[in-house]
């Protein structure tokens, strides 16, 4: 099968620089996969799970948000943070995901801004990714 390269980047280390056969990604806008030879493209990352499928077999990484870019046969994913799933510990997930749950169903005395409801369902979302990719190992 052929192959392309690889690049899982956040702001404090290099997680990922290799070949790989594919890789599936949460973008701001649903689910998106990428093979050798896909057009180039940018596009916003949302918090999720990501699945990179090479030689050695599959491995998951939970991204929380930043950038896609493929071009030239070079994907490289520009996340604000990157989680290796199988150091999740399922117990610390679940209860993120309560905490989470709890902040989306607060009642508060003055409305919440766009932004401030946008970042409190994000944290839920990475949370709920975080959980499911936990139990998968």
């Amino acid at each position: 099968m052929t192959t392309f390269h690889c690049k899982i980047v956040t702001p404090s280390e290099a997680v990922l620089d290799e070949e790989v056969q594919y890789v599936t990604f949460q973008a701001f806008d649903g689910q998106q996969g990428v093979m050798r030879g896909a057009s180039p493209f940018l596009s916003k990352l949302g918090g999720g799970v990501c699945r990179i499928d090479s030689a050695t077999g599959s491995t998951e990484y939970v991204l929380a948000g930043g950038f896609a870019q493929m071009n030239q046969n070079t994907l490289v994913l520009l996340a604000d943070g990157a989680e290796l799933a199988t150091s999740i510990n399922p117990e610390d997930a679940q209860k993120k995901v309560s905490q989470a749950d709890a902040k989306v169903n607060a009642v508060n005395e003055k409305p919440l801004t766009l932004a401030q409801r946008e970042s409190i369902e994000n944290e839920q979302s990475l949370a709920r990714a975080r959980l499911t990719a936990s139990r998968r190992r």
